[in-house]
């Protein structure tokens, strides 16, 4: 029944509450906070240890010091977790301890070795703002941004969050964005971008159900063409005994995991959700199952119905974290294309009723992630994913009607 209204749902004219005015206002500000915030914090770092505790730049003191971990001829030893922090504390920022583990597939090691040229400072000013760049990149050819929607991207928290985590969220977010929506005009660039994002798979895994679905044949063999060369050289590489002591650690962060080892209210996930509300854990990994399938059903439908390629896209990076119970809300950047095709649908041919608010709140949202998930209980991570996805979906439906209205059906 919340369907069957869709289609005759007559856009609103004008805006009520995103006035440009009032949209660059607020995207200055956070900027100047934000980031200014940040800087300060920098600035008055001791020893690259920020007074709140963590590292500056966050997680990617992993990836600078898997790098320099890899020349020094450790690259399968940095998978157990003692080897991996005692490699830390003898070459990183000097603190008592650092609790981090390395999980990613040798493939990771040809995207982060660069840094192992450069000294800590320089190599995340580096990491964070190139890959920032990259994604802005990628978004303003795909979405065809002027230098407002720039502002506006540049200023949304969900990017801030992805510098100071220091992470691969812009990495992961540029990839999958380029697979996504690009499949049937450039085929090769789709296939070749979903294969590099093998090195994070629990993303990707909505991406091969798509091309099968769209008959995107050629994005679909580029990219298992590319993940095989790439898995290849990074047996010529880096060895055998990597991929072994990658395997083994996949096992142990599994069981991490489903044993809420790890900040489950980190993580915008259907487990994460159900389980941090105090269902057990073997519950909580049968509804996670249930969400995968029922959301690559849903990409198997919608890439098959739909022909607008842009919103093909943004139902799939919206879906995306239905699929996996272990991904967390610097990976959330991806969240920024679906949000973009609103808004452009919006300003051609006016908001839906509620679709303003609920964009406004999504944009704002990941501004108090992950610490309203961990008080109040609940994940709000993925109430957030889920409204997008559900305001995403209503477009479609709107637009090229995805299922049949109850008119459709009298009329019939």
């Amino acid at each position: 029944m919340m369907y069957s209204r869709l289609k005759n749902i007559t856009p609103i004219d004008g805006t009520l509450l995103l006035t440009p005015e009032r949209v660059l206002i607020t995207c200055g500000l956070l900027v100047l906070m934000s980031y200014g915030v940040y800087i300060h914090a920098i600035l008055t770092a001791e020893n690259m240890n920020l007074q709140a505790g963590p590292p500056v730049g966050g997680d990617f003191v992993a990836f600078w010091g898997a790098a320099r971990a890899v020349l020094d001829g450790l690259a399968a030893d940095i998978y157990q977790m003692q080897v991996f922090e005692a490699y830390l504390l003898d070459n990183a920022m000097p603190r008592e301890r650092f609790g981090l583990t390395w999980q990613y597939p040798p493939t990771y090691y040809f995207f982060i070795m660069p840094l192992a040229a450069l000294p800590f400072f320089p190599g995340y000013v580096l990491w964070s703002g190139g890959t920032m760049v990259l994604f802005i990149f990628v978004l303003s050819r795909v979405c065809r941004l002027e230098w407002a929607g720039l502002l506006i991207l540049f200023a949304a928290p969900v990017m801030f969050n992805a510098v100071i985590t220091g992470q691969n969220g812009f990495l992961t977010a540029s990839l999958l964005v380029l697979a996504a929506a690009y499949p049937d005009k450039r085929p090769i660039l789709a296939g070749v971008a979903a294969g590099l994002l093998t090195f994070k798979p629990q993303l990707g895994i909505l991406l091969p159900v798509a091309f099968i679905a769209a008959g995107c044949w050629r994005a679909f063999f580029s990219a298992a063409l590319t993940a095989i060369a790439l898995a290849f050289a990074s047996v010529m590489v880096f060895g055998l005994e990597t991929w072994t002591a990658f395997i083994e650690s996949i096992i142990n962060v599994g069981g991490g995991v489903k044993d809420a080892i790890y900040p489950i209210h980190k993580m915008p996930t259907v487990f994460a959700a159900f389980h941090k509300s105090g269902l057990p854990s073997d519950i909580a990994m049968v509804l996670q199952i249930i969400s995968a399938l029922a959301a690559m059903a849903l990409i198997g439908f919608v890439w098959r119905k739909v022909k607008a390629a842009d919103l093909r896209a943004a139902i799939l990076c919206a879906a995306v974290f239905l699929c996996s119970p272990y991904a967390y809300y610097y990976e959330m950047t991806v969240l920024v294309l679906p949000v973009i095709v609103i808004v452009k649908r919006a300003i051609e041919d006016g908001w839906l009723p509620g679709e303003e608010l609920g964009i406004a709140l999504i944009w704002l949202a990941p501004l108090f992630l992950p610490g309203l998930s961990k008080y109040i209980g609940a994940q709000a991570g993925l109430a957030l994913v889920l409204g997008l996805l559900f305001l995403v979906l209503r477009r479609a439906q709107l637009a090229e009607g995805l299922w049949p209205t109850r008119n459709a059906v009298m009329a019939s």
